[in-house]
């Protein structure tokens, strides 16, 4: 199949929305499919990809990270609309998703959505709009798809159930796969050298954008917390986003800088190398679809302590996998960071489990499930 991606955040903007489409486009390539993905230009210094087509766009005042795709220039716009496709697939539901939906109308050519996030949810950098009228636009933006499309995606049962009385089509759960293989075989030596940790210092991790709603705050906190009770681990911070000055100085006014290290972005393929290097990963979101990078975690073997929240609930085997404590129980998950960081019976068994559990989300099963879908439509 010829298949077309519409997505308004991908590479070198680094988030679970571009891992998802990144992960989906060369898992679908595998399987033999020609698979297109129209996106924003961010700048002169774009990754090459085959098949990856970068849009005009403007600068987005209130979010610098990210570009705002317009239909422009003609003679590009011209020659996307000339090319035929089996199915058109949207991941975001805004300019670049437009562009996605006019296709599929035009070209009478099947459209499926991908619910990745909880749009609403983002309303607070909406910064000049009132909150409720953040919320409200973001779910009308989504709901036009869900009105339209031929099919969406769920990332998670959790979230399908929230959403499915506001679909007028069907629905498919299909978890956004992970390249097990890919997060083997790290250098943990190389990540410690680069934090000038000694081989014997535990290290925490977080992986993830800097924002308000991944509630990191609450992790510098447990961590403040951790330390003050005697912990000696360091805990490393890689993403950026909007809120890491205000992070960064969070963790000074409350004493723990000198064992906290934000890294910002890093090369995706070094990712496993931090994650060889860590024992616990740190997870406190509770708003995820699917909480992707604890997938990833578990994949490298390590063990997740996170907060029950939809989306995590899915991705973490309690006991398994990881730990889970209750939302906004701060002392639950420090006792849990204790525990987790002393039992070392417990932290091996998690370890173990956690990489065969990761094996049930692998990127070939997600590729057969979503070439099913795009089959189904076209019937």
């Amino acid at each position: 199949m010829r298949i077309a991606h519409f997505s308004d955040c991908y590479t070198p903007r680094i988030n679970g929305v571009t891992t998802s489409i990144q992960v989906l486009k060369r898992a679908l390539e595998r399987e033999g499919h020609e698979v297109h993905v129209f996106v924003p230009r961010y700048q002169l210094e774009d990754p090459a990809e085959g098949h990856v087509h970068r849009i005009g766009s403007v600068y987005m005042p209130l979010q610098p990270e990210d570009r705002m795709g317009v239909p422009w220039p003609p003679a590009q716009m011209r020659q996307l609309y000339r090319q035929k496709f089996d199915v058109v697939h949207v991941h975001t539901p805004f300019n670049m998703g437009w562009m996605g939906y006019s296709k599929a109308f035009f070209g009478r050519t099947p459209m499926v959505f991908t619910h990745h996030t909880l749009w609403e949810e983002y309303a607070h950098y909406l910064k000049w709009v009132p909150r409720k009228l953040g919320r409200w636009v973001g779910k009308q933006l989504c709901d036009f798809y869900f009105r339209r499309a031929k099919a969406v995606v769920m990332p998670s049962q959790e979230v399908a159930e929230a959403i499915k009385a506001r679909l007028r089509c069907p629905y498919e759960v299909i978890p956004t796969g992970i390249d097990c293989k890919a997060l083997h075989g790290g250098d943990a030596a190389a990540a410690r050298e680069e934090l000038q940790l000694g081989e014997n210092e535990p290290l925490f991790l977080y992986v993830g954008r800097m924002g308000k709603e991944k509630s990191i705050d609450f992790l510098l906190q447990a961590f403040r917390n951790y330390r003050q009770a005697g912990g000696q681990a360091h805990f490393a911070l890689i993403g950026g986003g909007p809120e890491l000055e205000n992070l960064k100085r969070l963790a000074r006014e409350i004493g723990v800088a000198q064992s906290c290290h934000f890294l910002g972005y890093r090369l995706r393929d070094r990712l496993k190398d931090y994650l060889a290097a860590t024992k616990i990963f740190l997870f406190a979101s509770q708003t995820e679809t699917q909480g992707l990078v604890l997938l990833e975690a578990a994949a490298a073997g390590v063990p997740v302590l996170a907060i029950k929240a939809s989306g995590v609930n899915e991705a973490v085997d309690p006991e398994g996998s990881g730990l889970l404590t209750s939302p906004g129980q701060m002392e639950e998950f420090v006792a849990a960071m204790r525990r987790l960081d002393s039992d070392h019976d417990l932290h091996q068994r998690l370890s173990q489990r956690a990489s065969r559990w990761a094996e049930l989300f692998s990127d070939r099963e997600m590729a057969r499930k979503m070439t099913d879908l795009y089959r189904s439509l076209r019937t």
